[in-house]
């Protein structure tokens, strides 16, 4: 029977199953290319509120077969956020820090500008024994066990200060992952997370959230009580601002006795309704779609997707648009002459626009993107919409969205 990662409810709720899924790292060199999929399966806990994959795709599936994919996070908001770590209680010049992947990287850079020398990111080889080409997250959740942890603080020393940007909600096992934060920490130190805030996609509708890389979908209310059922004690709480994905940071203590922060009824009652408008809202908003675009494609002329990453396979894959589309463009030298995971179109450059006389084309770059393509491409003849409800050029198919932005963000 499922359990609740953090909770340990056994009142799971199965939201959506999608079936089999591509995993959208893996570019195919020929069309004819073998591909594996994996069953993917989100549930949510009917007593805490988190939505979770609680059978997710093995670390060694989803690490890429390449080393040039890349993965970018926001931060715009990190010179704010070190400001914060400054000026924690008990944190001066000698603290040390400790960043868990290359994601913290940034993060540590300014501290070190601002007269904080002491620190240091976990190395994939010397610390965390990881050896494998194009390795991620994926495979650092995997590797950094309570046992490894207590080797590296031995080695090290424990750390006053440990980054987690953008991998706790990659973490398969949690409990594990969590106790070997807590093994790197000094007595009464800090951990400071930080996760996408889903809020937004669920309400909103916007299916590119659902990644077959991410465990955990967190809203504020959720990361909050997950945290604090963890044993943490919580410190501080911001969440900033983004177009397509609030960033939602935790400062959080490492204390022995914490009282467990739980959320209001009304508020999971809020968290339970808006995933079950997130989930129900799936099989209408793809029936919209395969019908508008189906039409337009036959009626008008070729569809065409700008951007072929993982909000663009899991746009086509879950929504079932492979049949409405023609092919991905990308202007990445690395990723021109593949075919894309699970729908196998090629993968052209921007140029095919032109050439290949496209009358359509979907947006499916970060939102941030946006402008910047349609400042490039200005000269083209075809229309250009967005895949992302949140854009101000979102597509909008009569009966896909209906969306309920009481539902978007949330306060807690």
């Amino acid at each position: 029977m499922l359990t609740c990662y953090f909770c340990h409810s056994r009142n799971i709720k199965e939201l959506l199953d999608l079936g089999q899924q591509p995993v959208s790292n893996r570019f195919l060199r020929t069309k004819g290319q073998r591909e594996d999929a994996f069953p993917l399966v989100m549930n949510q806990c009917r007593d805490c509120g988190l939505i979770q994959v609680n059978d997710p795709v093995s670390a060694e599936a989803l690490r890429p077969a390449c080393d040039w994919i890349t993965y970018s996070e926001p931060e715009g908001h990190l010179d704010c956020l070190v400001e914060i770590i400054k000026n924690l209680q008990g944190v001066t010049p000698e603290s040390s820090f400790c960043g868990i992947s290359f994601k913290d990287d940034s993060t540590l850079t300014r501290l070190q500008k601002s007269g904080f020398p002491k620190t240091r990111c976990l190395g994939q080889r010397d610390d965390l024994n990881i050896v494998q080409k194009g390795a991620g997250v994926e495979t650092i959740q995997a590797h950094l066990t309570p046992e490894l942890a207590l080797k590296i603080a031995q080695k090290s020393g424990k750390f006053d200060v440990i980054i987690v940007r953008h991998i706790l909600e990659h973490a398969h096992d949690i409990a594990g992952f969590i106790l070997a934060l807590k093994n790197l920490t000094r007595k009464d130190g800090y951990i400071v997370f930080e996760v996408p805030d889903c809020s937004r996609a669920l309400g909103t509708c916007d299916y590119t959230t659902i990644w077959e890389e991410h465990t955990l979908y967190f809203t504020p209310a959720t990361l909050r009580n997950a945290l604090s059922l963890a044993g943490f004690k919580l410190e501080r709480h911001e969440c900033y601002p983004y177009p397509f994905e609030n960033s939602l940071v935790e400062i959080v203590r490492v204390q022995e006795e914490v009282k467990p922060f739980r959320p209001s009824q009304e508020i999971l009652d809020r968290e339970l309704a808006r995933a079950g408008h997130f989930a129900s809202r799936l099989p209408k908003r793809a029936q919209a779609l395969q019908e508008y675009l189906g039409e337009y494609r036959k009626n008008q002329g070729k569809i065409a997707f700008f951007g072929a990453g993982h909000l663009a396979c899991t746009f086509v894959s879950v929504l079932g648009l492979k049949d409405c589309i023609d092919f991905f463009v990308d202007d990445n030298p690395h990723k021109r002459g593949l075919f894309m995971p699970g729908c196998r179109l090629p993968i052209y450059g921007s140029t095919a626009l032109y050439s290949e006389n496209v009358k359509l084309c979907l947006l499916s770059l970060n939102p941030l993107s946006e402008e910047k393509i349609l400042e490039t491409h200005k000269s083209w003849n075809g229309t250009f919409f967005s895949i992302f409800p949140s854009s101000s050029i979102a597509l909008r198919v009569p009966g896909s969205l209906q969306r309920d932005d009481s539902y978007a963000d949330q306060r807690i």
